[in-house]
């Protein structure tokens, strides 16, 4: 490792949290880490459905935080962990409580999730074998294949490739959907957890800052079915999402890449954009990316 790249690990210090001392010479396993808030049933079981389906098993983890009615009889199983907290902490408090319990229970890797999404059967296989073969790579995602509230396939998302193609887009955007993220357990000590300062896009500062301190790759695979509904948090909360993205982007801002200048200016635009156009916009450019990426291909990527 380089002077500039040790220099660099020292300085995420800045905007970590404080994280338990991890014994990594303990044999360790992968779990999944799903916050809960009210969750709908139905939606929950189908999720938790598909984790139990995973070709390589890994154990979940999931935070009630604060639901009005504790989410342990949903979950049902001796497979599933359940992190009660007292109140609503907000999707970053629960999800840095469910990391401190992972890595006190010396886990390899984390796996996220998120309630009305499905994992396909071999995410876990997948992503972890590519983690044990690329040691350095700290954060790795994957393809989600975009569905509607009628389970009516719309798109795939996702930039793959190496930390040079993930960075790339990330001077615009988010790389990857979040329920695809895929943490190196011993990264998160060095790295930090979810930041607060970043509400509604403490997802896309995570991945900016491990693209800078660390390693970030994708799977040129679908390994998720990702649910757009019209009432999601991201488009209920589009405003501050994208004042936070802002933000990050300039924290982050290399003054040396006209690509991050040119983010800038879209997340500019996007802003003053109508909601539909914007909906409207991402659809088509990620449908042109696919294509790019699989001209003949018509299932969806599944």
């Amino acid at each position: 490792m380089g002077r500039d790249t040790v220099h660099a690990r020292r300085q995420a210090g800045s905007v970590r949290d404080r994280v338990p001392r991890i014994d990594m010479r303990m044999t360790t396993r992968t779990a999944f880490l799903m916050p809960l808030y009210n969750p709908d049933p139905k939606a929950l079981r189908r999720t938790l459905e598909s984790l139990r389906a995973q070709t390589v098993s890994a154990d979940i983890v999931v935070v009630d935080d604060g639901s009005h009615l504790p989410v342990d009889g949903l979950c049902g199983g001796t497979d599933v962990t359940v992190i009660r907290l007292d109140c609503n902490e907000g999707i970053v408090g629960a999800l840095n409580r469910g990391l401190v319990h992972i890595l006190e229970k010396k886990y390899d890797y984390i796996a996220r999730m998120d309630c009305g999404d499905t994992c396909l059967p071999e995410r876990i296989a997948a992503q972890q074998a590519f983690m044990d073969r690329e040691l350095d790579v700290d954060l790795l995602g994957a393809l989600a294949s975009i569905v509607d509230e009628d389970n009516r396939y719309l798109f795939t998302e996702g930039t793959p490739g190496d930390a040079k193609a993930v960075q790339q887009k990330l001077w615009d955007n988010a790389a990857f959907k979040h329920p695809t993220f895929f943490l190196r357990a011993r990264s998160l000590a060095q790295l930090g957890l979810y930041s607060r300062h970043y509400p509604h896009a403490e997802d896309y500062e995570f991945a900016r800052r491990y693209a800078k301190y660390g390693v970030i790759a994708c799977l040129d695979t679908v390994l998720i079915v990702y649910e757009k509904t019209t009432g999601g948090l991201s488009i209920r909360n589009r405003g501050a999402q994208l004042r936070s993205r802002l933000r990050a982007q300039l924290r982050y801002l290399d003054w040396r890449r006209m690509a991050a200048f040119l983010g800038v200016c879209r997340t500019l635009a996007t802003m003053v954009m109508p909601a539909s156009v914007w909906a409207r916009a991402s659809k088509l450019y990620w449908q042109r990316m696919e294509k790019g990426r699989h001209p003949c291909r018509t299932d969806g990527g599944l």
